[in-house]
């Protein structure tokens, strides 16, 4: 009686836990502080992130190539953003550049469930102007 009990004790808890999860809707809806998405060389800035949500959430400043976001190369990484964040602040582009140029700022945030069955990924990229340092 013992082995029945103890029996179909163990398949409650198998079937229990065999349930599927769905994956969370990512956005990657980020906004920032950045004025007509223009900066000054080594000035900083803020990404908000009150509509940024998912359980994987990265982000590619865009001033080198391994900084760049690309989906068809998984050996660039992004720095990981904390999920619990709501806003970030981000270091200055490169004060060294010499002339005007213009990065690509990317926010990726992704979920996963169904035992890693389902993959969901939303991607938003920004334009940011950075301005090279006049000559004194």
């Amino acid at each position: 009686m013992k082995r029945l009990i103890f029996l179909i004790l163990m398949i409650a808890i198998v079937v229990v836990s065999c349930n599927k999860e769905d994956a969370l809707e990512p956005s990657a809806n980020f906004t920032t502080n950045i004025e007509n998405n223009t900066l000054m060389a080594g000035e900083g800035f803020t990404i908000y992130l009150d509509d940024v949500q998912g359980e994987f959430l990265v982000y590619f400043r865009g001033h080198n190539l391994e900084s760049t976001y690309d989906a068809s190369d998984p050996t660039r990484t992004g720095t990981i953003i904390p999920t619990d964040a709501d806003s970030l602040q981000i270091t200055g582009y490169p004060v060294n550049i010499l002339n005007d140029t213009t990065f690509v700022f990317t926010v990726v945030a992704s979920s996963s469930g169904n035992w890693a069955e389902d993959y969901l990924q939303d991607v938003k990229s920004i334009d940011i102007n950075v301005l090279a340092p006049q000559e004194r």
